[in-house]
């Protein structure tokens, strides 16, 4: 077994907190990273002592490296990332006067895989281990002969979100001019003089016309 020793820990709270070839964690400095060590913070100590080992899988890394970045941020064992996210962001509402950012929240999961994944080929590069560890499997991908770091594997929001189109149409939205019209959207009250004005968008939703009904029993459904 390779010793943990104090000078690889450091390769590592290097890697982790932010180097040119790996990520920097928005808002995490090295000094807090390094304290923690000094401090003998057992999930930084076991993360510590992992990442300088030769033959890791993906996958125990990547659970490593989220351990890691919820204790960075201050959770708990039983956090995950995407429950603290939630929790920080809804403290942070609470006291904000601005708008909160989404980068002073924890990093999402896919986000930190792949951060811990370049973090562990990063070490074993530099100690001399990484011949048989092709970095398309570690957190880069090929690009025009060149390595690109993968940032996510997931896209910023939900696809229904991502769609949410709104035109500004002044002329009644006749053409495809009109970027609702155009992706086959209906316009709704986001849009602008069209919504106050006439609005020939052909996948407006047409209104049914409903009878009305005094029956109780009907207007419970």
């Amino acid at each position: 077994m390779q010793k943990c020793s104090d000078l690889r820990k450091m390769l590592f709270i290097h890697a982790y907190s932010g180097c040119d070839s790996t990520s920097r964690i928005f808002g995490i400095e090295k000094k807090s990273a390094f304290q923690k060590l000094v401090k003998s913070d057992p999930v930084m100590k076991s993360c510590a002592c992992a990442f300088i080992v030769q033959n890791k899988s993906q996958e125990d890394i990547s659970e490593l490296g989220k351990d890691l970045m919820v204790d960075l941020f201050g959770g708990k064992s039983k956090d995950t990332l995407s429950s603290l996210r939630c929790i920080n962001f809804t403290k942070k509402v609470t006291i904000a006067k601005a708008f909160v950012t989404p980068e002073r929240l924890p990093p999402t999961s896919s986000a930190t895989r792949f951060h811990s994944l370049r973090v562990y080929y990063q070490i074993m590069v530099w100690m001399g281990m990484a011949n048989d560890i092709n970095p398309t499997d570690w957190g880069w991908k090929e690009e025009s002969r060149q390595l690109i770091p993968v940032m996510t594997e997931k896209n910023a929001a939900p696809d229904e979100l991502l769609k949410v189109i709104h035109c500004n149409c002044s002329a009644g939205c006749k053409s495809s001019r009109c970027s609702c019209r155009r992706y086959g959207l209906p316009c709704t009250a986001a849009c602008g003089p069209c919504q106050t004005e006439n609005c020939d968008n052909p996948n407006n939703t047409q209104d049914i016309d409903i009878e009305e009904d005094d029956d109780t029993e009907n207007l419970a459904l």
